[in-house]
């Protein structure tokens, strides 16, 4: 916690400083009112760069990692004050890799392993052991707004991953997911105006133009205007399949004396043409019998699905306003929504394999999904004293609506191929929209605590939200489900030894809609109750030099259904995930910078004694970037290692663990009066073939070949 400033600045100099996103987003460096009779002293000064934003957390040396995320109800907090586990990346780290997309930037967090193929239509990973999916990614703090399928990453500033069921931080997300929180800071408009032009060539053919402009307006620069527009188009994903990528999106915001107000818009199209990467199963099913083994991995780019064509469309708003009451409350009301609309080849894209050779049998859907997604929140902040006790509360209202439908024409496995040579398939007729057949309504109301002791050398954060989750309409049918539950939180830090170390330690929940139980059951009808899924984390936190650690032991207990009709469906299951991390980021040497970490996790099904599918014990990601003696000139790169893993629920076939090596480079220099930054990176140097991971019960995916990725960015 920071104290709060009583200086009472003109305008124009705090114009730049207060930039309208985030609920209470103070500076990070204030200073103290002086002493009576004393003189009033300069204000402290961040230095900050030219392209940096001044209403986020600082980035941390080495410029990957910020020094504070944004923790949904208890605000931007610093990353030795945060009582979770949490990463904020930056737009640098994403501009390194050539990054179009959020997978090119959650590839470095160890925590996270992808649940899709590289490039594909949808992006769904596995974080801290438990899946999500695009859907129920955050924008601003705000669950409903992000796209439904893959999230372009250039109209975002920071990436903030916290780890670990939260429900209180940032309530319940559209889908439900309880694998943590990972929140999409958009743009803004900077101190100095920016324009820049970057252009992007990929292996095999793919190129992109990416313009960047902002601007502040006025006498005090209280208007700020922030576009990106994004076109890109050529060969990428499987061999010989076509992608088409469209994004605009702008950020205003204005800056009042005592109040705030922000808008993002937003649309992103993704299509693709003649093809797909394919994912597989070798142990068949009850009609077909599949060939009981894991194969040899076919080359990434195999593209399994020529002649077929997919599109998804995207648009989304949010607007905010926040209000100073006095100089220690404020007020904020926020609104938004989005809709999402995908045709053709999305997802389904699975075979069976049946012989040693790769003899498969094919399957492939035409699908046409629809989704829509509303939601708002309002809230107070305030911050006080009792006694020798500082505190930071924060209450607030939530509601989030999400309707969706989903129709599809299928070929179900009606067609021999082979997964190392694949035939073209007949891609079925299109469905007709039959309109939405799922609606889920999520209400809360939240409060958090944070009290300050012992000058601050102790934090304890405590609260709770009040969740109800209403589901008017499942699978097609009215219902009248209505379930509430309240979900504590409760949080330390402990600083006893300086500010250089941080020890802390929670107890939080996440939560999922429970169900009406259906026909066939002996308690058909029952209203189950939500699963609440539990888990309690220690660990410290340090800061060595101009290095940054984190390191968390946690256990996580997530209860699921059993019973098979005509028995009871009942909660009697769980997952249990027992897990320890370190992450780090920062400056090793002055010329030298370090991003990455290890994640070791244990993972049951108690009820069945077997290891939970797709969770690989081991997770390693450590990246370094040198700043060679020539100036501007940097290198880097990355090593990855994913452990062995169960392909199945039945524990029958296991998937190999794998390495790999990425390496990248940039050089920034000035033409004239013109800076030019160019990114060249090579993923997968070695071109190995490999299995990457699962993808549902059963389904195994190739990693993506040798992809390069050169980009070039001037900035006028």
């Amino acid at each position: 916690m920071q104290n709060p400033s009583i200086r009472q600045p003109r305008l124009h100099s705090i114009a730049l400083a207060l930039l309208a996103t985030g609920a209470g987003s103070a500076a990070l460096a204030q200073t103290a009112a002086p002493a009576a009779g004393e003189a009033a002293a300069l204000p402290q000064v961040t230095v900050r760069s030219k392209y940096e934003r001044e209403d986020l957390p600082v980035r941390a040396p080495g410029h990957k990692a910020a020094s504070g995320a944004r923790l949904g109800i208890l605000g931007a907090t610093s990353i030795m004050e945060a009582p979770v586990h949490v990463n904020a990346y930056t737009r640098e780290l994403a501009e390194d890799w050539s990054a179009l997309t959020l997978q090119d930037v959650l590839e470095n967090d160890a925590a996270v392993v992808f649940t899709t193929n590289k490039n594909h239509m949808l992006q769904n990973f596995n974080l801290r052991g438990l899946d999500m999916n695009a859907m129920d990614i955050a924008t601003n703090g705000l669950y409903g707004i992000a796209p439904a399928n893959s999230v372009p990453i250039e109209m975002f500033e920071r990436v903030e991953v916290l780890r670990g069921p939260n429900v209180l931080l940032s309530g319940m997300p559209p889908l439900s997911s309880v694998a943590g929180t990972v929140n999409m800071v958009t743009k803004r408009a900077l101190a100095q105006p920016i324009a820049d032009l970057t252009l992007t060539y990929g292996t095999h053919s793919y190129f992109q133009a990416h313009a960047d402009v902002g601007k502040r307006f006025g006498d005090e620069k209280r208007l700020g205007v922030r576009f990106n527009g994004v076109y890109g188009d050529g060969e990428m994903g499987a061999k010989d399949e076509s992608q088409t990528r469209r994004v605009g999106a702008l950020g205003l915001d204005y800056l009042g004396d005592r109040s705030r107000f922000s808008l993002d818009l937003y649309n992103s199209v993704n299509k693709i043409d003649n093809g797909s990467p394919g994912i597989f199963n070798f142990l068949g099913n009850a009609s077909i019998r599949g060939v009981g083994y894991l194969l040899e991995a076919p080359s990434g780019d195999t593209n399994m699905f020529r002649g077929t064509h997919g599109k998804y469309d995207n648009s989304g708003a949010l607007a905010r306003a926040e209000f100073d009451f006095t100089q220690d409350w404020q007020g904020y009301f926020a609104l938004g929504g989005s809709e999402a609309e995908g045709k053709g080849l999305l997802f389904g894209t699975r075979a069976f394999v049946t012989g040693a050779d790769g003899t498969t049998r094919g399957a492939i859907y035409r699908v046409h999904t629809q989704s829509e997604r509303r939601t708002a929140e309002a809230g107070v902040i305030g911050k006080f004293e009792t006694g020798a006790v500082r505190h930071r509360l924060q209450l607030s209202a939530n509601l989030l609506k999400h309707k969706e439908g989903s129709v599809n024409t299928a070929c179900n496995y009606c067609y021999t191929t082979n997964m190392y040579e694949p035939v073209v398939p007949n891609f079925p007729a299109a469905p007709v929209w039959k309109g939405y057949t799922t609606e889920t309504e999520f209400r809360s109301l939240a409060v958090a605590d944070t009290l300050a002791f012992a000058g601050e050398k102790v934090l304890l954060t405590v609260g709770g939200r009040h969740q109800t989750v209403k589901t008017p309409l499942v699978n097609g049918v009215a219902s009248d489900y209505s379930k509430s539950r309240f979900s504590p939180m409760v949080a330390a830090v402990v600083r006893p030894w300086g500010d250089d170390i941080a020890l802390f330690g929670n107890y939080t929940e996440g939560l999922e809609p429970g169900q009406t139980v259906g026909v066939g059951y002996a308690n058909a009808g029952e209203s189950l109750a939500p699963r609440v899924t539990k888990q309690a984390e220690l660990g410290v936190k340090l800061q060595t030099g101009a290095l940054t650690h984190t390191f968390s032991a946690y256990q996580i207990k997530r209860p699921s259904f059993t019973g098979v009709a005509p028995a009871a469906l009942v909660e009697d299951g769980e997952q249990r995930l027992r897990g320890l991390e370190w992450s780090l980021y920062g400056m090793l040497t002055e010329n030298l910078s370090l991003l990455g970490g290890i994640t070791r996790i244990e993972s049951e099904q108690r009820n069945t004694g077997r290891e939970t599918f797709g969770v690989p014990e081991w997770r390693l990601r450590i990246g370094a970037d040198w700043q060679t003696p020539v100036q501007g000139l940097k290198v880097g790169g990355r090593v990855i290692h994913t452990g062995s893993q169960w392909a199945d629920s039945g524990n029958r076939i296991r998937v190999p663990s794998w390495n790999r090596l990425d390496l990248n480079a940039s050089y920034a220099a000035t033409f004239g009066a013109t800076p030019v930054r160019f990114n060249a990176s090579v993923e997968n140097v070695t071109d190995k073939n490999y299995w990457i991971g699962t993808f549902g019960d059963g389904f195994v995916m190739p990693g993506a070949p040798r992809t390069f990725k050169v980009s070039a960015t001037v900035s006028f």
